[in-house]
């Protein structure tokens, strides 16, 4: 069975330098940052095939969305790159950022959804 590269790690390492990013939120996270969650996807043997939601996270709409559309050139451009190790085949954007709401008023939020193709070297 064969071991695929962890997309959670790979996301952070590529958008950390936009803001820092997380797999987990944490109770009293700064803002901003930016919140990785993988929430669907198949595999095939040799290639994983994640789709993700990104949860950008700011003090501002304006923050947020710049967050947001930073996060998605960077996404949709990594395809044929090498992130530590990892092969990203393909990246490709499935739905555009959106305002959610906050139950903490003073939080703005945008969340896009990704679909990337990966694989190990």
């Amino acid at each position: 069975m064969p071991t695929y590269p962890n997309v959670h790690e790979v996301l952070i390492t590529l958008l950390t330098p936009i803001a820092p990013t997380v797999k987990t939120k944490r109770q009293g996270q700064p803002l901003p940052y930016n919140l990785v969650r993988r929430i669907g996807g198949a595999e095939d043997g040799v290639t994983d095939r994640p789709i993700v939601r990104v949860d950008n996270y700011a003090s501002t709409d304006e923050q947020a969305e710049h967050m947001k559309e930073a996060c998605r050139q960077r996404i949709t451009e990594s395809g044929c790159t090498l992130v530590d190790g990892v092969l990203i085949d393909t990246a490709r954007e499935i739905t555009g950022g959106q305002d959610t709401s906050m139950p903490d008023p003073s939080d703005r939020k945008q969340t896009a959804v990704y679909q990337l193709s990966l694989r190990s070297l």
